[in-house]
């Protein structure tokens, strides 16, 4: 595909809506294109148009590379924003993988939700993705590659170029007289992405020159196949009681679906709950030892830092090692979301006549995790009840009780988050209350 302005624009303005433009610059030259396309056409765009570069810290030069890339973002007139993180769990992920995920984490709280983040990723880069994810062995949901609008977290990523090859943008760039980046990394063949890039694709497209455009049609139909894997799924959801909430669901309904269906909505859940797909063997091991064992056994399966364990007749999915609780102790004065850690976040829903009544928050509430000996007079009961009792009565698992939050009025217990309110705390009948509840942070498919 040849780089047509207009008709980029245009597909531009239609993917992205009213929010505000973060252009991710590296000042590399896929990016610089992006950025000079939008900063002299900027009078096409009602939204403001930001950039935003990350240094990694893994070059010696990286410090340069700020330097430049804000340089240009001022020859361009457009606000510049750096940022510097820490890669880490590199020999876990990968060091592209652990790269992203560190570049996202900062640029998702940069910018928020309001906004979207524009990325120059072009059409090899998308044939090269689909390549690597079918070496790894991937399933229908990696092979689908990079889509061109997806999210991560709160924040909304748009991949305008996915269509356009590098030579179209190589040309643009030589047109317009850029000055980009070319990062030695690039060259190290020891990357997986490189290898493929520099000593693989050559031979390929020169025995199939459009492998490019078929490898990127290849990873639309996987996509739409995904799309209705994931309507499949949902519907199987409505029998076997799943609840992200805990990430579990009954086992006796899971073993009713057929055993592709099985796997299909088991892979479905752990992508909401941004758990890492185990591998088809460990898929069947859950299946096969956690899910077939006695309802009072206690089988477990772990894989990469995860871990399937079964409590009676649930089947229960998560992280194999608390991520560790971000706040020990808060106060709280009114009705924000609150990050509890890079994976769930507290929320409040409105509810009329029930929840915690708006007064409670001039004082302050106060959040917290169980010390012991908690006790709550829960709405609609006479009496109070012991956290413990509650627990158990419940069915929740050993493993998850102290990692409930806790609201406490002063000293007193007014909340289990997710699970309910004290009787002294709802407000009148007639008023709005507010329900805590705890939702998992989506960080969004494959990119």
């Amino acid at each position: 595909m040849s780089f047509d302005t207009d008709l980029m624009l245009q597909k531009i303005r239609e993917l992205c809506g009213s929010s505000t433009l973060w252009v991710a610059y590296s000042g590399g030259m896929d990016s610089h294109v992006l950025l000079h396309l939008l900063a002299t056409h900027r009078n096409q765009f009602s939204q403001t148009i930001k950039v935003v570069h990350v240094d990694h810290q893994l070059q010696s030069q990286s410090a340069d590379w700020v330097v430049h890339c804000q340089q240009i973002s001022n020859d361009l007139q457009l606000p510049f924003h750096g940022l510097t993180v820490n890669v880490t769990n590199i020999p876990q992920s990968g060091l592209e993988s652990a790269a992203r995920t560190a570049r996202y984490q900062a640029i998702n709280q940069l910018i928020g939700h309001d906004a979207v983040l524009l990325t120059g990723q072009h059409l090899q880069d998308q044939a090269e993705t689909l390549m690597l994810q079918l070496l790894r062995g991937a399933g229908n949901r990696g092979l689908g590659a990079m889509k061109a609008v997806t999210t991560w977290q709160q924040m909304t990523i748009i991949r305008p170029f996915l269509g356009v090859s590098r030579q179209a943008l190589s040309e643009y760039a030589t047109t317009h007289q850029l000055k980009w980046i070319d990062d030695p990394s690039n060259q190290d063949s020891e990357i997986n992405r490189n290898f493929l890039r520099h000593h693989i694709w050559p031979v390929l497209q020169q025995r199939w020159p459009a492998i490019n455009q078929n490898l990127a049609r290849s990873a639309e139909n996987l996509q739409e196949s995904q799309l209705l894997l994931n309507e499949l799924a949902e519907t199987d959801l409505l029998h076997i009681n799943a609840d992200f909430k805990d990430g579990s669901l009954q086992i006796d309904k899971l073993l009713e679906l057929r055993e592709p269906r099985q796997r299909n909505v088991l892979r479905y859940v752990m992508h909401k709950l941004n758990i890492l797909l185990p591998s088809r063997v460990n898929l069947q091991r859950i299946l096969d030892e956690v899910c077939q064992t006695a309802m009072d056994a206690q089988p477990e399966v772990r894989w990469g830092g995860f871990i399937a364990r079964r409590h009676q007749n649930r089947l229960y999915l998560g992280r194999e090692t608390s991520p560790g609780r971000v706040l020990k102790s808060l106060m709280i004065y009114d009705q924000q979301p609150i990050l509890l850690d890079e994976h769930q976040k507290l929320v409040w829903q409105p509810q009329r006549g029930s929840g915690i009544r708006s007064e409670l928050f001039r004082a302050g509430l106060t959040l917290k995790f169980r010390q012991g000996g908690e006790k709550i007079q829960l709405a609609g009961k006479t009496h109070h009840q012991s956290l413990k009792k509650l627990f158990q009565h419940w069915q929740i698992p050993v493993w998850q009780r102290d990692k409930i939050p806790l609201l406490f009025d002063d000293k007193q217990l007014i909340a289990i988050v997710g699970y309910g309110c004290a009787e002294t705390a709802k407000p009148q009948s007639d008023q709005t209350g507010w329900v805590p509840e705890i939702e998992q942070i989506c960080l969004g498919d494959f990119d």
